[in-house]
């Protein structure tokens, strides 16, 4: 009896030193991933009339290392709903677009949605997951703006995991409502 429990505990201490010194140096060692996410766009126009449309493009791709989930984010400021003004044409990555309205619960400030904000504004956001380097997705949205003067569009990518400042493009300028850097476009719209 007193052999059984020596071995017992001698096992348990055996278990606990492994679980506690040797399998967390291990993970230690494994090296952090850092995706390095980028994207393009382009506008088919930079002036219409009302009633027109006009496209936008979006390339979007991934350097470095592979990312989990990989986010391409298009918001609309100048605008309190999408409705009819904004349609997607077509798409190639492997989530379907999400639609955020205003007001919807958001992550902010590159948080993975540990810190969170109300939209001001609507958007889109298209994913994939996984994005190894080089694979490139693209989303196209037709946009018919209903008043004349500026329409303004956002763009931003986002890697999961969000490792480095190299995680999200565009790495500096204008910040949006989640308190992350976006590219910004503009059409303008006349009579």
């Amino acid at each position: 009896m007193k052999i059984t429990l020596i071995l017992t505990l001698v096992g348990l201490v055996a278990y606990f030193g492994i679980v506690l010194f040797v399998i967390p140096q291990e993970y230690s060692n494994v090296k952090t991933l850092e995706p390095q996410p980028i994207f393009t766009a382009k506008i088919s126009t930079n002036h219409i009339h009302l009633g027109d449309s006009f496209a936008v493009m979006v390339d979007s791709s991934n350097s470095h290392d592979a990312a989990d989930v990989q986010i391409m984010s298009i918001s609309f400021p100048g605008i309190t709903q999408i409705g009819d003004k904004v349609k997607i044409v077509g798409y190639d990555f492997t989530q379907s677009p999400r639609y955020v309205k205003t007001g919807d619960e958001i992550g902010y400030d590159y948080s993975g949605g540990i810190k969170s904000v109300k939209a001001q504004y609507p958007s889109i956001e298209a994913y994939s997951r996984p994005v190894n380097p080089g694979v490139h997705y693209s989303i196209e949205l037709k946009i018919t703006p209903d008043v004349v003067g500026n329409f303004t569009i956002f763009a931003k990518t986002v890697a999961i995991p969000h490792s480095s400042d190299h995680s999200h493009y565009p790495y500096s300028g204008t910040k949006d409502h989640q308190n992350e850097y976006v590219e910004s476009f503009s059409v303008m719209v006349s009579k």
